[in-house]
């Protein structure tokens, strides 16, 4: 009971300990039981529609009334539609045809087109079946309203047929959605914990005192640090990038520059995480767990890597904001899949460069020149 009494004393005193006991747990079920969800909520609707009659109308209504959707645009040509898709103002689009009442109910033959950027196969697969669900239950009321009038017969029952279009992903391959998040994972883990030990094994090795009697100033010694990891680094996303083109078949739609640039900003973004945390902790385990655990969780379920950041609660949306992959791979989606400029992503690219600037300036106020 000594033996036992101590050990409780050890795992009171040890509050990294208590973290990973306590804390760990409630975090991972809040993150998976919120951020888990093969549902869709608020797509972004765009509507094009020429005759814009009665039953466009209630279509439209009854898509907007959904809690999946949310109409935010009302289009006029089909440029505007391109452009609402490029600005990110749109992820879906519906495309009526002229006449549409008068060919669903008279002709049996009304038509309408669902466009959908395929970039995010799980988002446009679903979108696409509860905009499905939504016409079709729609043209069940026509076909008892034409019943109930007597205007419809055996032969002539409203029918309307949906077209689906898949933009930027015809195929629907769902690795065009999963090559840019785990781009962003490998590089921020591997970069992170890289670097988060590496003035941790200094410190542990007895050699932090050589760099501290040095000339040698506090930023510079972390440059020191960053840039032989971030060679490797550079490395390492020229082989994910070949791998992903010529494995995997992803092509890169995009400038192969801007691609390769906004990449290795975020690897300069993913060392400075790891030599922050390398300044705060005195031994490797630590480093590495935080490195691993604390980056890998946000990364996976708050980067919209696997579920799209918009079906979560309001609060983790916020949380979101704070992790640096789901810019990055919001910027390669950009880029990659949809074959756009920089100026569609630069609000992206704008916060990782901040996010840089926060981390090394952290890193040197942390970087502790005295032992």
């Amino acid at each position: 009971m000594s033996f036992v009494g101590k050990e409780f004393d050890h795992i009171l005193r040890d509050t990294r300990t208590l973290m990973v006991l306590l804390v760990m747990p409630v975090v991972m079920i809040v993150l998976f039981g919120f951020a888990l969800s093969t549902e869709i909520k608020d797509v972004k609707v765009a509507v094009l529609d020429p005759s814009r009659d009665a039953a466009t109308t209630r279509i439209v209504s009854q898509i907007d009334a959904s809690e999946y959707f949310t109409v935010t645009a009302f289009l006029d040509s089909e440029e505007g539609l391109l452009e609402a898709f490029r600005s990110n103002a749109a992820d879906i689009a519906i495309v009526f045809e002229d006449n549409f009442h008068h060919r669903a109910v008279h002709d049996g033959d009304g038509r309408l087109q669902v466009i959908v950027d395929g970039s995010n196969t799980n988002v446009g697969s679903m979108a696409v079946f509860y905009v499905s669900s939504i016409v079709s239950s729609y043209q069940r009321e026509l076909a008892q309203e034409a019943a109930l009038s007597g205007t419809g017969s055996a032969d002539m029952q409203p029918r309307i047929s949906t077209v689906t279009r898949m933009m930027y992903n015809p195929q629907m391959k769902s690795a065009f959605n999963f090559v840019p998040g785990v781009m962003g994972m490998i590089l921020m883990l591997v970069c992170a914990m890289m670097t988060s030990v590496s003035i941790v094994r200094e410190k542990e090795r007895g050699t932090m005192e050589v760099l501290l009697v040095s000339p040698v100033k506090p930023f510079s010694v972390i440059l020191a640090k960053a840039i032989p990891y971030f060679v490797v680094s550079a490395f390492i996303l020229l082989l994910v990038l070949c791998l992903s083109v010529f494995l995997i078949k992803v092509p890169i739609s995009g400038s192969l520059l801007w691609v390769i640039l906004v990449s290795l900003l975020f690897i300069l973004v993913s060392l400075s995480i790891g030599i922050l945390i390398s300044t705060l902790v005195s031994k490797q385990e630590v480093a590495i767990l935080i490195s691993g655990m604390v980056l890998m969780l946000p990364t996976m379920l708050l980067s919209g890597m696997l579920f799209p950041v918009e079906s979560m609660p309001e609060v983790l949306q916020w949380i979101s904001y704070c992790v640096p992959a789901k810019w990055y791979i919001d910027s390669i989606k950009v880029m990659m899949i949809q074959g756009l400029g920089i100026r569609y992503c630069l609000d992206a690219v704008l916060i990782l460069c901040g996010f840089l600037a926060l981390f090394t300036g952290l890193s040197v106020i942390k970087f502790k020149d005295r032992l």
